[in-house]
């Protein structure tokens, strides 16, 4: 679409006719990403609350559909890396969001943890520097006083604020730690988030909450049986990257719930629909 065919668009979002606010959708998520700031101009010039609203919802439509199609390309190739799916899943709630900004961000972490990383060292070693480099280096820390707002699900949140919960720092370690080809998986354990280490010989797990806490399974059987919970760990499988992406949408529909925003909470609940129909 010519940019004047674009423009010409926006000058009938005030147009209340049903058909022509259906055109004006249908052509919006034929353009795609280029649509956005557009909207976002003509939100800011709308004076009527009523066609502000408008352009808000036709902004999480057309979101909706790009991060929806985003994942479903994603998932086809399972080689592909993690974060940028991480990304697609923050642009619903962000569509301006600067993906190559955070992505920098992140690249810059994992060489300075590699760089890090003693010479000739184990597995065991690595996983220290780890831990070295993100709590006492980069200090990222646990989030206590409001870990389960939706800000802190959000990697990129995480990246700036170097703040988070159990899933979102967990779920950096475990990205940070795969990067550098350590044997590493993650699982959820109790209302937990820990990072599995097991090559064969040696296991043992990891709580990037309590700042990179190691545990054997022994120590892990232990804490769940306090807890009243099962202590087979085999119960506790690894989480596979589309599921990751689904438990993150689970986690900001649940967020935005408690934060009592509706409107929020049903964009991600349709996003985890369609996710659901794909895996």
């Amino acid at each position: 679409m010519e940019p004047s065919q674009l423009r010409a668009l926006m000058r009938l979002i005030e147009d209340p006719d049903p058909e022509v606010q259906a055109h004006i959708e249908a052509a919006l998520k034929e353009v795609g990403q280029a649509a956005i700031p557009l909207l976002e101009q003509q939100w800011l010039q709308a004076e009527d609350p009523t066609v502000q609203r408008r352009i808000e919802e036709l902004l999480e439509h057309l979101q909706l559909e790009l991060v929806g199609q985003a994942l479903y390309e994603w998932r086809l190739n399972p080689e592909q890396p993690l974060f940028p799916a991480l990304m697609y899943v923050a642009q619903l709630r962000y569509p301006s969001l600067d993906i190559t900004k955070y992505t920098h961000a992140y690249r810059r972490l994992i060489h300075t943890t590699w760089l890090a990383f003693p010479a000739n060292s184990d597995p065991f070693e690595k996983l220290l520097a780890i831990n070295r480099q993100l709590f006492l280096q980069e200090r990222f820390q646990p989030e206590q006083t409001r870990p389960f707002t939706p800000r802190y699900f959000f990697l990129h949140e995480v990246l700036d604020t170097h703040r988070g919960n159990t899933f979102s720092l967990a779920l950096l370690y475990y990205l940070v730690a795969s990067e550098l080809s350590l044997e590493v998986t993650l699982i959820a354990v109790g209302g937990r988030y820990l990072v599995r280490y097991f090559d064969g010989a040696v296991h043992f797990y990891i709580d990037p909450y309590q700042r990179g806490f190691f545990l054997l399974p022994g120590q892990l059987k232990e804490v769940l049986q306090r807890a009243n919970l099962s202590d087979n760990l085999a119960h506790y499988r690894p989480l596979s990257p589309p599921y990751i992406i689904l438990r993150l949408i689970e986690h900001l529909e649940q967020a935005y719930a408690r934060e009592g925003d509706g409107e929020k909470q049903a964009l991600y609940a349709a996003l985890r629909a369609r996710i659901d129909l794909q895996i």
